[in-house]
């Protein structure tokens, strides 16, 4: 399985947006998501330590993920999955796994990512995602409403 994960210029944010859309009306099942997204133009100023990946599959859009530096634990990190993505079609064959570990490994640190307690797609998704990209010192901290994941890569 051959993916591509690059970062989306400023002319596919549009697309992205669409994306995010759905991933937010996914997530909305488990909770209370902000469609109005106020920091999704930020992931384009290059001021800013965030990166927005488009995940592809043979020169087709399969997904994304929105990484930025933001703790959810508070504890401090170096980076953290803010949203990610696979489209329903793309789902089941390894796709979000593989995305997910080459991700980790793009941006060698400490990371965290945290899990609406609700998503019990995720709750399942998330645990293997990180294994498989072999990261060591894996915490599993409660939060309010939420699972958070913190481990080192690299």
């Amino acid at each position: 399985m051959h993916l591509l994960i690059d970062l989306a210029s400023s002319e596919e944010k549009s697309q992205l947006r669409t994306l995010l859309a759905d991933c937010l009306s996914e997530l909305s099942r488990y909770g209370t998501v902000d469609y109005a997204y106020p920091y999704f133009d930020t992931y384009w100023d290059h001021k800013e330590r965030r990166w927005p990946y488009l995940i592809r599959q043979r020169n087709q859009i399969v997904g994304f993920s929105l990484v930025n530096t933001w703790s959810p634990s508070g504890n401090g990190t170096d980076f953290a999955i803010a949203e990610f993505y696979i489209v329903p079609d793309a789902r089941g064959c390894g796709i979000g796994h593989n995305a997910a570990k080459n991700i980790f490994l793009m941006h060698t640190g400490i990371w965290e990512l945290s899990v609406m307690s609700l998503n019990a797609p995720a709750q399942r998704f998330w645990p293997k995602a990180i294994a498989a990209a072999q990261v060591s010192t894996l915490e599993r901290m409660q939060g309010d409403g939420e699972m958070i994941y913190r481990f080192t890569t690299g």
